[in-house]
């Protein structure tokens, strides 16, 4: 009879999983061997066959026939869409959030800018090597402002497209690029904007920016990773 499996034991396989990929661990197009990650993982084929068909359904990997899973080769296409997508509902999770202003997320707001900026601060010194922490961060400030939307959905979904364009954001921060410390000083700057305008409760000029500020960024995380120069498209 075979072993019921721990859903505790999937979730954690999942999440290292996780990690190993957006992190660039585990490369993109990478076909996933089973037997290799029983090995090292120390878990079972049904806890292993699980957790990448969990991870399959979050866009992680794709399932082949017959052949098992594979990470999710790099697109700058997948990277401009999924990034355009986090941002149309980012601005909208903005406005709701503004809309419903109080003073524990105004708060929530202007401590996640301020680990952030401290982040910021160890990027402008050594990005290679402070550009893990720094995304967390990032993330965290991101979801604070979405965070009194009032729609667990829509911010599990923004957190989930916000992982998903990370490998690209880490590998775009490895490379040694001529502008780099004003791509971050310009992101600083921009963050700095959005947590006046969301503590002011400027929903529009907030939300303006916000949208800008995501598809610019991944324009240029793009045009470093695939050397090739990206135009956001209007009106996001």
């Amino acid at each position: 009879m075979q072993t019921p499996v721990s859903s505790t034991v999937t979730s954690d396989l999942s999440a290292k999983l996780r990690r190993d990929i957006v992190l660039g661990v585990i490369p993109p197009g990478a076909r996933l061997n089973i037997e290799a990650i029983k090995r090292e993982r120390k878990v079972s084929h049904p806890t292993i066959r699980e957790a990448l068909a969990h991870l399959a359904g979050e866009g992680y990997v794709t399932a082949e026939d017959n052949k098992g899973f594979r990470v999710l080769a790099s697109s700058l296409d997948e990277l401009h869409d999924t990034s355009r997508l986090r941002a149309e509902l980012e601005q909208l999770g903005l406005r709701w959030s503004i809309a419903r202003t109080s003073t524990d997320w105004r708060s929530s707001v202007v401590a996640a800018h301020h680990a952030l900026s401290e982040a910021e601060a160890e990027m402008a010194q050594d990005p290679a090597n402070a550009a893990i922490a720094w995304d967390e961060r990032n993330r965290q400030f991101h979801l604070a402002l979405i965070g009194n939307c009032a729609s667990p959905r829509l911010i599990q979904t923004v957190s989930t497209l916000y992982d998903l364009t990370r490998r690209y954001r880490l590998m775009a921060h490895a490379e040694t690029c001529a502008d780099q410390v004003e791509w971050l000083r310009c992101s600083a700057d921009e963050h700095v904007r959005l947590r006046d305008h969301a503590l002011a409760g400027n929903a529009d000029a907030a939300c303006a920016l916000l949208g800008g500020h995501i598809t610019t960024s991944a324009a240029k995380a793009g045009s470093i990773v695939f050397a090739t120069p990206h135009t956001p498209e209007p009106g996001t």
